[in-house]
């Protein structure tokens, strides 16, 4: 994985995200001050006056920095909104719409031209267009446009933030593409995936053996919806759409290594996921139903979410979403709230083509690529000329002589900022659900509750059926282009799709009023009636296991309240320690190790799988499972220059049987090794690993180290240990570059208390000198969180829009 792609863009998933961001200090950090100086002559900007061609607005920042904004209108309100976002985060909004229109190597230069190569390549700029000409007309349009007033009112009257200056760049005037541009961003981020290149790359080294490795589903009793009567979707059948159901195809297999090392970097993490749920009020001390959400995304500097509190006589709505987007993703109003996760599905699919006279054969006849020349800018150096091209399918890319065209719902015209626009209207779960049906991509998890009582679980989006031959077939393969193979009817990339060929709203599974349910990005149900994803898309159960664990025996014992809820979002027990620890204190694994390896082993015995930065248990397993999966798979992957990013999941590790032919080392002719050989093999080399690095406790390995673009101290925010680990509900991760956890926690309380909570990981300002820069950034890491009411500050209003008192 590229890490320096992911240091910088301080955007996702999200739900996102997930996210991955494509400046690292490395790129950026050449251009900024080895000191403050150059910051301390400059004062925050912004005037306390403004004026305002919609009508008044007043801002009353809180303690934290939030902004709570009123306003005489719609449109008054959202020009507040552009000019408060650009006021606190105007250069990270920059780099997002730079990263994915392609544009990054116009302001830092050939760094990131590869990065431009790919956006463009994809023509994202061109989907944006498209999903604007779709909602401009509808009531997100005027929202959008006063939005982007706002934003060039603010660039164009105040001083820009000083990294311009540094980077001797300019501020292009933000247009309402822009918004939906990145928004495209967000659904390729969380839903935009090269999984069948690993897969069929993998396959074709290592032989039709390693298929097992990639099994259609994992095989854990933990979906989301656990039973699969309780799915209150409408009957269904891919046979209501096409003439038949048939077998995937697997023509177009082979060897597209060059491609998934190039995608690879601009690819989902799968190792990335979310978590949410919902207890009606049978289990809640108030009778009233709690809703918790902690979408795990990229953590970065300033933090991917922006908090919003935005009210008119129509609207009153608090919660979080991504700088450049005027209106709350995820959040509450008076009534109602939602939370999402993302689906774990399988939403892109790849098409190779026979080549022939400089095209592509389709249907029976060569057809020509649309093809379009187009300039990159780089600062310092020479522009470089791209070739985008296109087919029926979508954009087309290439790498290593393997030529693929892309499709995905996110390249046509979409309307999920609608859909957003309308939650923040809602005030019932039937609204919510409403506002859903035209949710279009990313699919997320939405899990809602209302003050009524009602609740509401629904993975909206839209699932494409693949037909071949007149048949659905599953999507886990690489389809020949050329012979029509698994053809999207009703898609129309970078135009306006009927979506015709897709599931409709309602046969998506879904429960109407759960009494309780979590998601964790697990498999949605067993055995669906269409294909949905496979064990490459949908996340490990452990997270899953666990919530559900805790969330049954707090209903058993009952009087659910929002401390118990976020009890659960603190939880640092790892399902996936408690299942492999085994494996490494078998006596067997134990006889073969070292002595300094067996004193390791002594620390998991009565370790209760708590994943705590004071814990010496906790470092070693950690530490262990790494060694133990690379152990058991590097001798196979390695000699066929197949890195980590191809190994299977870790629950596929795990269910592996001990004399596993994974197991066997392939450069030890007379020896067949077992899970015992390799776990003791593992344990050794972390032995030798922990007295190398000189690691104590959890906390010296897995460490918030969470840096700014520029990667300076005055900068960066503050380092500290960390408990959490990617498996456990308390979700934090390190490795190498890579900061991931939860980006935003909320717990929704319905009750009379209104005990309704949130947190995001550092501040809501972009700028060093503010208070507001990582003032929630301990709370954070403690597990701790400050009030989401919808009660603004009192006194009076820090900025005054239009005549507003």
């Amino acid at each position: 994985m590229n890490t320096t792609t992911r240091a910088a863009i301080a955007v996702v998933c999200t739900a996102v995200l997930v996210a991955t961001s494509v400046l690292g200090g490395s790129y950026l950090g050449l251009a900024a001050p080895l000191s403050g100086d150059i910051y301390d002559t400059v004062s925050p900007p912004g005037a306390t006056n403004v004026e305002s061609p919609y009508g008044s607005a007043s801002v009353w920042y809180d303690d934290a920095g939030v902004p709570h904004i009123e306003a005489e209108n719609e449109e008054a309100l959202y020009y507040a909104v552009g000019y408060v976002q650009a006021r606190d985060r105007l250069f990270q909004m920059d780099l997002q719409r730079r990263l994915v229109g392609g544009k990054l190597s116009a302001m830092v230069g050939n760094s990131t031209l590869e990065s431009d190569r790919f956006y463009r390549s994809l023509d994202f700029q061109s989907a944006a267009e498209a999903s604007w000409q779709s909602v401009r007309g509808t009531d997100v349009g005027t929202p959008i446009e006063a939005f982007t007033a706002g934003v060039n009112y603010y660039a164009d009257t105040t001083p820009l933030p000083p990294e311009y200056a540094l980077l001797d760049a300019e501020f292009e005037a933000w247009t309402p593409t822009d918004t939906l541009l990145v928004g495209k961003l967000i659904s390729w981020q969380l839903s935009g995936s090269f999984a069948d290149l690993r897969r069929s790359t993998t396959v074709s080294r290592l032989g039709p053996n390693a298929s097992e490795l990639y099994p259609s589903e994992l095989d854990h009793d933990v979906p989301i919806i656990r039973e699969s009567a309780a799915s209150d979707a409408e009957s269904f059948s891919p046979t209501d759409v096409v003439e038949e159901t048939g077998e995937s195809t697997a023509n177009a297999d082979g060897d597209f290594a060059a491609l998934a090392e190039w995608t690879d970097r601009y690819d989902k993490d799968p190792t990335y996921g979310s978590n949410n749920w919902v207890v009606s009020g049978d289990h809640t001390a108030s009778g009233k139903p709690l809703l918790a959400n902690d979408p795990h995304l990229s953590l970065t500097v300033p933090p991917i979410w922006y908090e919003m509190h935005l009210s008119t006589d129509e609207m009153d709505v608090r919660g979080v979403g991504f700088p450049g987007i005027p209106m709350v993703v995820i959040g509450r109003t008076a009534d109602a709230a939602w939370g999402v996760t993302n689906v774990g599905g399988d939403f892109t699919d790849l098409y190779t083509y026979e080549m022939r006279d400089g095209g592509y054969v389709y249907d029976g006849e060569v057809r020509s690529f649309e093809t379009e020349t187009e300039l990159i800018e780089v600062a310092g150096g020479d522009d470089v000329e791209l070739t985008v091209r296109k087919s029926v399918h979508g954009p087309v890319i290439e790498r290593g002589g393997k030529t693929v065209g892309v499709a995905w719902p996110g390249f046509s015209a979409t309307n999920e900022s609608l859909g957003v626009y309308r939650l923040n209207h809602a005030e019932s779960v039937g609204e919510i659900r409403d506002a859903l049906r035209i949710w279009d991509v990313p699919a997320q998890n939405f899990v809602a509750a209302d003050s009524a009582g009602n609740t509401l679980y629904y993975p909206a989006g839209r699932y494409p059926l693949r037909v071949t031959d007149g048949a659905v077939v599953r999507g886990d393969t690489i389809f020949n282009g050329s012979a029509g193979e698994g053809e999207w009817r009703g898609y129309e990339p970078y135009g306006q799709s009927s979506w015709d060929g897709f599931v409709p709203f309602e046969s998506i599974p879904h429960v109407d009023n759960p009494d309780l349910l979590a998601t964790a990005n697990q498999r949605t149900i067993d055995d669906p009636a269409f294909y949905m994803g496979t064990s490459m898309t949908y996340a490990d159960p452990y997270r899953g296991q666990r919530i559900y664990d805790l969330l049954d025996d707090a209903a058993r014992e009952g009087g659910v309240t929002a401390e118990t809820m976020k009890q659960v979002q603190r939880d640092v027990h790892s399902e996936a320690a408690t299942s492999f620890t085994p494996y490494a204190t078998a006596p067997d694994a134990v006889s073969q190790m070292s002595p300094d390896a067996r004193e390791l082993v002594s620390e998991l015995d009565g370790w209760d799988g708590q994943m705590r930065a004071d814990s010496r248990a906790a470092l070693v397993y950690r530490v262990w499972v790494d060694e133990f999966r690379n152990a058991t798979f590097s001798d196979e992957f390695e000699p066929q220059g197949l890195d980590e990013s191809y190994y299977p999941r870790l629950y596929v590790l795990q269910r592996l049987g001990p004399d596993a032919r994974w197991y066997d080392d392939r450069s030890t002719a007379d020896v067949t090794e077992t899970r015992d050989d390799v776990a003791a093999d593992a344990m050794n080399r972390t032995a030798a690993r922990l007295e190398r690095e000189g690691w104590k406790t959890y906390g010296e390995f897995n460490r918030l180290d969470m840096n700014h673009p520029f990667d300076r101290e005055f900068l960066n925010y503050p380092e500290r240990p960390m408990d959490g680990s990617p498996y456990t509900v308390f979700n934090f991760r390190s490795s190498g570059d890579t900061q991931a956890g939860s980006s935003w926690r909320m717990v929704v309380d319905f009750s009379a208390d209104d005990d309704s909570v949130g947190v995001v990981p550092g501040g809501q300002r972009g700028v060093f000198w503010s208070d507001e820069y990582h003032s929630q950034l301990d709370e954070w890491a403690d597990g701790e969180y400050k009030p989401l009411t919808l009660d603004r500050p009192s006194g009076s209003p820090d900025i005054v829009f239009g005549g507003a008192q």
